[in-house]
Parts: C-alpha cells; structure tokens; sequence
C-alpha cells in the first residue's frame, strides 16, 4: 500500500510539473514569435559568421531568392538549409554569367567582396581543398555554416530555458505551484491523490497537448489552453485558509524553498517530465493492484 501511495503521489507531482511546463513552453513560443527572436538570431548568426557587422552582405544573402523564396515577402527567415546558404553565398560573392559555368576561380577571385580579410582568408582555405571542384567547395561551405548553426543552436536553446525557468518562477508564484505543498496535500488527501494519478495514467495512455508544445507549433494559444484543461484537479493556487493560505512568520522559508524547487523542476521541460510520467506510471500499472474495497473481509 505504502510503495503504491509513493508512486501515485510521484505522478501527481510530476503531470502538475508537465502542465506548467508546458504552459511556460507556449507563453515563451508566442514571445518568440512576437519579437522574431529566431529570424534574428538567425541573421544576427550569420553577420558574425561572415565578419558583417553592416550587414550588406548579409542582407545580399538573405534577399537572394533561394532564401527569401522560402519564405512571404518581408517576413526575415527563420531557418535557412545548409544548402541555400552555401548557394546565396556564391551569388553573393560571383555572381552567375549566362555564358559560362561558375568555376572555384571564379568564387576565389569574389572573396575579396567579403568585408573582413579573415572571413576571406578563411573561405579561400575551403575553396582550396575543394581542388577546383565547384560541388566539392560547395559542401565545404555547407559544413562551416552546420558548424557554426549547430553553436548558435546550442545557445538559443539555453536562453531559451532561461526564458522558460523566468516564466516557471512566476507562473509557480502566481498559482502557489509549492511543490513541498504539493506532496503535503496529495500524501494526506487520497481522493486527490487518486484523482491526479488517474489525470497522470490518462495522459500517458492518450498524450495530448501537455506532453510538449513544439517550438514550431501553428497555435500555440490552444496548447496552453490544452495544458490548463488536462489539470482536471491539480492541488495548486492560493486560498483564504488551509495549506494554500498565505504562510505565516517562518512558514514563509518552506513556502520559497517549495516554490524554487518547483522552478527548477519547471526549467527543465516538459518534454523530460512527460518520459518520467511514461515510466512512472508504467512502473505503478505493473505493481499489484490494491485490494477491491467492495470485496468482503475473508474469515
């Protein structure tokens, strides 16, 4: 009964902390969106990359129609393939001739075009170890710019978790998400416990908009609606008295200590907590059943 009481408090704590994240993933998604954070790190990636900080040839390479082809009119792009950049960049730097292909002679001669010598220096390195060979150059640029969005990658998704544990901090403040509170409240109330462990087992069983809301979501408004209505019960939010009442004197320490861990658990998405939920619940359908309470007492 103990082991069974643990685990369903477990993945009552652990669905609350997949609902909130993901509500943090959706509110971060619409600020991205608003302010084209991904669209402007991109382009800002790229002035770096290419020594630009005028951005001329940046911008060169960005309205070059296999880029903004991708895209509406005036909309900045906020991906562009390794491929389309390697090819805006040899547009950029010798442009076609109807007359005659485009040779590595041709590339080497146009990096002078390019703003900082050592962006040139180092683009001519990897025209000359593609030995005349214009697709062989073509993939070693290909490389440097995965090289270097795989780095650009890595850092807009910590500043990404940086914006989601900020909105973790007040979103856990603003609903009394206390995780000691919450472990309190599911331990010593069973119907809640067995309420919020079965929201947790029809989660995992029927995964809907809590388990992630992808960055590229189409209406992230609707996956954080989705995320509030799957908390059927959760033992969250402030109330005039009870455990959910505002702390007194010393009571305040536990309350921030609760909140803090509840943050972190939150900055670390909702991705990782609805993986922990499978395997939870996975592990307490596997245990023993409890004994049917309508059952008679044997002799």
């Amino acid at each position: 009964m103990a082991s069974s009481q643990v685990l369903e408090v477990f993945a009552g704590l652990i669905f609350i902390y997949l609902v909130v994240s993901a509500v943090c993933s959706g509110i971060k998604e619409l600020i991205a969106r608003a302010l084209d954070m991904r669209a402007n790190t991109l382009e800002k990636a790229i002035r770096n990359m290419l020594a630009d900080p005028g951005g001329s040839i940046t911008s060169k390479l960005i309205q070059n129609h296999l880029i903004a082809g991708t895209v509406e009119p005036g909309i900045k792009p906020p991906y562009i393939s390794s491929r389309n950049f390697a090819l805006a960049l040899f547009d950029v730097i010798a442009p076609t001739n109807a007359s005659q292909s485009r040779t590595v002679q041709d590339l080497k001669n146009g990096v002078g075009n390019l703003p900082d010598p050592r962006v040139g220096k180092a683009l001519l390195g990897l025209l000359d170890s593609a030995q005349q060979d214009v697709d062989l150059a073509r993939d070693r640029v290909e490389n440097w710019y995965d090289d270097t969005m795989e780095r650009v990658s890595g850092a807009y998704k910590r500043r990404a978790q940086v914006l989601i544990a900020v909105l973790g901090l007040g979103l856990c403040v603003v609903l009394n998400v206390d995780s000691l509170m919450i472990i309190r409240e599911l331990w010593n109330d069973e119907a809640l416990r067995t309420a919020v462990a079965a929201e947790a087992q029809k989660q995992v069983e029927t995964p809907r908009a809590t388990d992630k809301c992808p960055d590229n979501a189409k209406d992230p408004l609707n996956c954080v609606a989705a995320s509030i209505r799957a908390a059927n019960m959760p033992p969250i939010g402030w109330a005039g008295d009870g455990v959910r009442a505002l702390p007194q004197s010393s009571g305040w320490l536990w309350k921030v200590f609760g909140i803090l861990i509840s943050t972190v658990a939150v900055a670390m998405g909702a991705p990782f907590w609805f993986d922990l939920l499978n395997k939870i619940v996975n592990l307490r359908l596997t245990g023993s059943p409890p004994p049917d309470s309508r059952r008679p007492a044997s002799n």
